[in-house]
């Protein structure tokens, strides 16, 4: 338990600090002006909707989404403790399961589950995704109907909130194979038990989906389709091949490289991967790539639910599970290789105190890395945002201004070049921030009796009852 406390405390210490800072960030104002949940349930997430009424429908202004990161930053917290018990269980020595437990809090995903409101509950459904995968797959070893039951139940809850989370059930199977080799055999029976898990509780949410739009009565937003064509199989196939195994052989790099420079980062780490894993397992050759492609499988199906939807996209939050088994699965090729190497020059012990070292200059980096990011995109964009908006709202007289003129600086906000949702230097480039984003700092200043009409327009329509808030000039200030 002093793992998983240790770790539990390293990621309140990071992360906390900047929870509580006074921030908001893209989908979290329409979410907390509207406090409409349809739209989740219409994506086919009822579960989702239920825990964002409860925890941002309840938030009374953005200060208040302080809870919400909190919840997010606990959910770290519980998850990065359960995989560092799981790692201890399963043969690791315990400093390096706690170095490895605190490196991978400060993987990419984890970064946004920290500083944005809107997804603080991913944390909660992957460690949920992960227990259910676990007690399912056990369950048949220790032969316990019960935790068969349990994992099921949890699996369907865990697809309702958010099915790409949900799929780190992959994630403890995968440390286990790579971690304590089973024979080919015995890992694709595991691995044929989950997908049994996900091809029997899947249809079932899906079910209790359509329900849930029935009661509340919307229809079926586009993303609750799937892939139903050869053409969108291979465009699929083709997407994912060239895309998400670089992203996350670059675990802790959240730029956008050039496909030149991504050849040149990820190839190096993959070789390692598959070399460190070959020789970590036993027996002739076919047996052994048998049992590499066994968890390279293992690690594609993190993202079935993203390879199954019409959509491609590149977003850290979307690949978590496929993200943290290659950096797991770095740390054990890393260890093969280097112990291998040292094999007669140093005792086991020496070995484990070279890793140990190695891992406390990744979570040194890597700490100061995730602490900058989630600064650069969730909080300080915020704070200058707000200052601005603040300063010409404070001109806002109720009794000479009927409606609010906002002149969009559409097309010119800068960016990074950074991937997914790291790239943004401002939520206003996104157009459906700013007029909740106005209505929510207005309220604060004035009460919920001041409802001036908001427009967003070209300075050439403003009128005499205009309060006119130029975005233009903020461009700079990004």
């Amino acid at each position: 338990m002093f793992a998983a406390s240790t770790t539990c405390a390293f990621v309140v210490g990071v992360y906390g600090p900047l929870a509580i800072r006074r921030a908001a960030w893209s989908d979290d104002f329409p979410v907390l002006f509207h406090r409409s949940m349809t739209k989740v349930v219409a994506d086919g997430r009822p579960v989702l909707a239920i825990l964002n009424s409860l925890v941002l429908g309840t938030a009374e202004n953005i200060a208040g989404l302080a809870v919400a990161r909190l919840l997010g930053v606990a959910g770290i917290a519980c998850l990065v403790a359960y995989l560092t018990l799981y790692l201890s269980r399963i043969g690791w020595p315990p400093l390096v399961a706690t170095l490895t437990g605190c490196s991978i809090s400060l993987l990419p995903p984890f970064h946004a589950y920290a500083g944005w409101a809107s997804v603080f509950s991913f944390p909660w459904v992957m460690l949920l995704g992960a227990v259910a995968g676990q007690l399912w797959v056990e369950s048949r070893r220790r032969r316990h109907p019960a935790e068969a039951v349990l994992g099921f139940v949890g699996m369907i809850i865990a697809l309702l909130a958010y099915p790409p989370a949900a799929m780190f059930c992959w994630v403890p199977l995968g440390l286990r194979l790579m971690s304590r080799p089973d024979p080919p055999r015995v890992a694709v029976s595991d691995a044929g038990r989950l997908v049994l898990l996900i091809l029997t509780a899947g249809p079932v949410s899906l079910l209790i989906a359509r329900l849930s739009m029935a009661v509340v009565g919307v229809a079926p937003h586009s993303r609750f389709n799937f892939v139903d064509s050869f053409p969108e199989v291979a465009d699929k196939v083709m997407w994912f091949v060239s895309r998400p195994p670089a992203v996350a052989a670059r675990p802790f790099m959240i730029s956008s490289p050039s496909d030149a420079v991504g050849l040149l980062t990820a190839a190096p780490a993959l070789v390692v991967i598959v070399v460190g894993l070959f020789l970590r397992y036993e027996g002739s050759i076919g047996r052994r790539l048998a049992s590499v492609a066994v968890v390279g499988g293992v690690a594609v199906m993190t993202m079935f639910s993203h390879l199954v939807a019409p959509d491609n996209q590149i977003e850290f939050r979307y690949m978590a599970g496929l993200i943290v088994l290659t950096w797991v699965a770095l740390v054990v090729a890393g260890r093969e290789i280097a112990g291998r190497a040292l094999s007669g020059l140093a005792t086991p012990k020496v070995g484990e105190f070279v890793c140990a070292a190695a891992l406390v200059m990744v979570v040194g980096a890597a700490t100061v890395s995730a602490r900058r990011n989630v600064d650069q995109v969730f909080i300080r964009p915020a704070e200058v945002k707000e200052e601005y908006l603040l300063e010409h709202l404070e001109g806002f007289d109720p009794a000479r201004h009927s409606r609010i003129l906002i002149i969009d600086a559409e097309g010119d906000w800068p960016s990074r070049g950074n991937l997914g949702i790291y790239s943004v230097r401002t939520d206003l480039a996104h157009s459906w921030v700013i007029e909740p984003n106005v209505r929510l700092l207005l309220t604060e200043l004035y009460g919920d009796t001041v409802r001036p009409e908001i427009v967003i327009g070209a300075a050439a329509d403003s009128g005499p009852g205009d309060l006119v808030i130029d975005l233009r000039p903020l461009v700079e200030r990004f």
